[in-house]
């Protein structure tokens, strides 16, 4: 007897639509990122803040309904397991929730992917005397554009875990949220900014859990202090500080 294979972008959009009908689809798939994020960073940030913001979204909802989050987000872990794709930004068009969004939209993943392989052209000679490479996202949207390059990495034998830092920004708060759960969910290390890239004015600041587990932190400081002598600048890292003190 064939073993039925769970169609986990319909379980996922069923999940989200049956969590509680009284409420707005849109505020719904805002709360399941919410939780998702805020359960992630805790235990690195061990903040007040964060433990406010997560019981505060908590508590409009049932034990039953929390139980369709905690599926919905191990849906989003199987799915990006299966194939690094951009997973949630399927699910924000899919559910039209970018009509409501000033016609929001995101580039499609294979588009991405081949924006990402042609940045990767050579990447294997170029990083094998450095560290680590850095990456930036001003307007990273849920971080497919991130997703793909990190993926051409992982084609080309490259462990992105290890070898990829990732400063993304975001102006809309869901892209945020969407960028910050799947960088995690990938193990990308990534500084994700809710703000301005134009202003520089930032909301909200959290890092990935591999930011701290693969000890970004020391090797930034180490790649500041190499710039700051290359060119007799001094280099400040207690920005960082600030913002790991959420």
């Amino acid at each position: 007897m064939k073993e039925k294979r769970v169609n986990i972008p319909k379980e996922f959009n069923r999940l989200l639509h049956e969590v509680d009908t009284s409420k707005s689809v849109s505020e719904v798939f805002s709360d399941f990122l919410t939780l998702s994020i805020y359960s992630i960073a805790q235990p690195f940030y061990r903040s007040k803040i964060i433990e406010e913001k997560y019981l505060n979204t908590a508590k409009k909802y049932s034990r039953k309904q929390l139980d369709y989050f905690a599926a919905m987000n191990a849906y989003t872990l199987i799915s990006l397991d299966m194939g690094m794709k951009d997973f949630l930004g399927e699910m924000f068009n899919m559910n039209g929730l970018g009509e409501d969004r000033k016609g929001q939209f995101f580039t499609p993943y294979h588009v991405s992917k081949l924006m990402g392989r042609l940045h990767c052209i050579n990447l294997k000679v170029d990083i094998e005397n450095k560290d680590f490479i850095t990456m930036c996202e001003p307007c990273c949207g849920s971080g497919g554009m991130i997703i793909a390059f990190a993926d051409c990495m992982k084609e080309d034998g490259i462990n992105f875990q290890q070898k990829l830092y990732v400063e993304a920004t975001d102006i809309d708060e869901i892209c945020f949220k969407m960028a910050y759960l799947q960088l995690s969910l990938l193990g990308i290390a990534a500084k994700v900014q809710l703000g301005d890239s134009l202003t520089l004015k930032v909301k909200e600041t959290l890092y990935t859990p591999m930011f701290f587990i693969n000890g970004f932190y020391r090797r930034i400081k180490e790649f500041k202090e190499i710039e700051e002598v290359q060119s007799g600048e001094p280099v400040q890292l207690r920005l960082i500080d600030e913002e790991i003190r959420i």
